[in-house]
């Protein structure tokens, strides 16, 4: 198991106390991998609502972007972490969550709602990690049972 850790950074620019956005931090194994999140919305409607336009974060230094898709059919729903090296998507399969990095399926998660990562990389856990603090499973649902 690795080591994680979130850092919430408190928001300096008066724009991000009234819009309620928040900077996140989160480190691997003691500040050796880390990913940064600028302008993050941590409540779950407006996160949903702005993630179709993306997030913008670095991790190590190098620019990614992180976006989300929620449609009717399964197969055009998925959020993506995307950069110049970096290319992780996760995506709803038939009664699981999915975890593909650069084409190829590295882990799941299971019904009981722990990810399997076998030989895991740390663009692919610290997507996940993203994608279970920020709240994004409601968004891989069907729209249909998800607002009723």
């Amino acid at each position: 198991m690795l080591p994680v850790r979130l850092v919430l950074a408190a928001s300096y620019r008066p724009e991000d106390h009234a819009d309620a956005v928040e900077s996140w931090t989160v480190a691997l194994r003691d500040g050796e991998a880390t990913l940064k999140v600028h302008r993050l919305m941590p409540e779950p409607l407006l996160m949903r609502w702005r993630l179709w336009k993306g997030f913008e974060g670095e991790v190590d230094g190098e620019p990614f972007r992180f976006t989300g898709t929620s449609a009717l059919r399964r197969s055009r729903r998925s959020v993506t972490y995307e950069g110049p090296t970096i290319d992780v998507r996760i995506v709803p399969r038939a009664f699981s969550l999915r975890l593909v990095e650069q084409g190829e399926e590295v882990g799941f998660r299971s019904f009981s709602n722990q990810w399997e990562l076998p030989d895991p990389t740390d663009h692919a856990v610290l997507a996940v990690c993203l994608f279970e603090w920020a709240g994004l499973e409601d968004l891989l649902r069907t729209p249909v049972l998800r607002d009723l």
